[in-house]
């Protein structure tokens, strides 16, 4: 019964979102409302506790806001200098298929960006690209919402799978684990197969929604003429995917990865490899002049310069064996015992946000760089700021939200968080099939969090137990919890108000719910390989069997 009355402010939003087609600014609001009725009355929270928690909560949105207005803020002062032009022109000139930019910028670039920074960072960035490039807003948020699945598991220099591994260490002696990082290798190469596997198909799968959903034809049949680029992308990517995360270990896997795979992708389209017979655009971008004459001449270098700092700083900054990443980590703002309760706290490590740096400070040094007056300034910052504005309702509520989940463990009845009642009602429910859920209950907290690290936070102790109770491999277990996180951020209301944001599609009616809509079948796919991938692993011998 506690079970399912934690689920009611998750079940609300599904069907507000999806059913109804509220906005997230509203939703979420009611949600939280929601959550507060509950904490009060069934889990016997205090009145201070809660107004603690749920400010720490709402101060805790300022990270993802920053992100999101850092993002759109590089985006406009790029445009309207005229840089962001000719980076297009760059992409147009290996090639002007709709379809093969979709494979170079939607999935690799995105999964260069994800392997550096994670959280949002992606769809912040390849989302406003590729409509740069013509897609229209809506394809481009669909696009980098799916794509950025793969590379998540090792998103921000390995953070998801690390903070799994942490947090179930002191729990490894149990199953006889004395080497714990020759353990984590192993946690790490069994989380990217599933993955890898997974990637094979749903490069192809969201070309073919974008053709199909966007196109002249309105046909999934114009995504097969570039089924071969797509397989051979995957392909690529996967082989230095699996070998990194084998024997390098989490940190620089999808980093590395991406990297090749873009300087390999570029490579084969302008040599033609695999390029097919005929163009294909989006109708509307068809008819579009290019602009030519009204945007001056720009070198490509002087273009890109401000993606090359942001690419070095995340990457100095985010790989600890550089040794920065300890010291920007370290700059940190503060706040203890929010209203008097000990425990409510809010951290903001100013320098480790993309939103502050690079992407702010970038701007700023960048404003001298293409000679922008005052006025062009001003014009940025205040299109920004109002670009931002729609997502951040959402978000302070959606963070709200999530921390009341996090925090109903401090009740006056001793019970468990509500997340965690929640997920151990599944646990109960699926009994000898707990494996088929265990990627159910990492989606679960992405979806609520916006985060694979913090749904491998909050489920991973609780997935190693259940494991162990249930007689199987936690190593397994965990891989599939790691991996339901990354294939859920595709569905995760937080994502999705962020990429609506940052597209610009956050205005139309009912959004999120159709983003959600249009999601959930890739996500599905992606859950079914991820099983019978790991199924298939344990039956050869692949799979960890501790």
């Amino acid at each position: 019964m506690l079970a399912l009355l934690a689920a009611v402010p998750i079940l609300l939003t599904i069907v507000l979102t999806v059913v109804f087609n509220m906005s997230a600014k509203k939703v979420l609001p009611i949600a939280w409302a929601v959550i507060v009725v509950i904490g009060y009355f069934a889990w016997e929270m205090k009145v201070l506790d809660i107004a603690a928690y749920s400010v720490a909560g709402f101060l805790g949105s300022i990270d993802t806001l920053l992100i999101i207005f850092g993002a759109i803020l590089l985006m406009n002062m790029l445009d309207k200098a005229g840089a962001m032009h000719r980076i297009q022109g760059m992409f147009n000139g290996i090639t002007e298929d709709a379809r093969i930019q979709l494979v170079i910028v939607g999935f690799a670039f995105s999964a260069f960006i994800e392997g550096a920074a994670g959280f949002g960072t992606p769809a912040a960035i390849a989302a406003p690209l590729l409509i740069g490039l013509g897609f229209p807003p809506m394809a481009a948020a669909v696009s980098c919402l799916i794509l950025n699945s793969t590379p998540v598991p090792f998103g921000a220099a390995g953070t998801p799978t690390n903070a799994a591994a942490d947090i179930v260490k002191e729990m490894l002696p149990t199953i006889g684990v004395t080497d714990f990082e020759a353990w984590k290798l192993g946690l790490s190469f069994i989380s990217a197969l599933g993955m890898a596997v997974g990637a094979l198909l749903i490069i192809f799968v969201v070309v073919g929604i974008v053709t199909r959903m966007f196109g002249k034809n309105k046909s999934f049949m114009d995504a097969l003429p570039v089924l071969p680029f797509c397989l051979f992308a995957a392909v690529v990517f996967d082989i230095f995917f699996l070998l990194l995360a084998k024997f390098i270990g989490s940190e620089i896997t999808s980093l590395t990865a991406a990297a090749i795979t873009i300087f390999v992708l570029i490579g084969a389209a302008k040599a033609g490899f695999l390029m097919p017979k005929t163009i294909w655009r989006f109708e509307s971008d068809e008819k579009k002049d290019k602009r030519t004459e009204d945007i001056p001449h720009m070198s490509l270098f002087k273009a890109w310069i401000p993606y090359l700092f942001v690419s070095l700083w995340l990457i100095l900054t985010r790989i600890p064996q550089l040794g920065l990443k300890g010291p920007i980590k370290s700059v940190v703002i503060s706040i203890k015992g929010i209203l008097g309760v000990p425990e409510a706290a809010w951290n903001f490590a100013i320098l480790n946000n993309p939103g502050v740096a690079p992407f702010i400070l970038i701007v700023l040094l960048s404003i001298p760089l293409y000679g922008l007056t005052g006025t062009q300034v001003k014009e940025i910052f205040s299109k920004s700021a109002n670009q931002v504005y729609g997502a951040t309702i959402a978000l302070i509520f959606g963070f709200g939200l999530v921390y009341m989940y996090r925090y109903s463990s401090i009740n006056g009845l001793g019970l468990d968080s509500m997340l965690l009642t929640m997920a151990k009602g599944v646990a109960d429910l699926a009994g000898g099939n707990y494996f088929y859920f265990a990627t159910f209950i990492g989606s679960v907290g992405a979806f609520m969090f916006g985060s694979n690290t913090v749904s491998n936070i909050m489920f991973s102790p609780l997935q190693f137990q259940t494991a162990q109770l249930l007689n199987i491999p936690p190593t397994v277990i965990l891989a599939l919890q790691n991996q339901g996180g990354a294939i859920g951020n595709m569905i995760c209301i937080n994502n999705i108000v962020a990429a609506a944001a940052t597209t610009g599609v956050i205005t139309i009616k009912g959004i999120e719910g159709k983003l959600i809509r249009t999601d959930i079948v890739p996500w599905a796919i992606y859950y079914v390989i991820c099983i019978i991938t790991m199924l298939i692993a344990m039956q050869l011998g692949i799979a960890p069997t501790i």
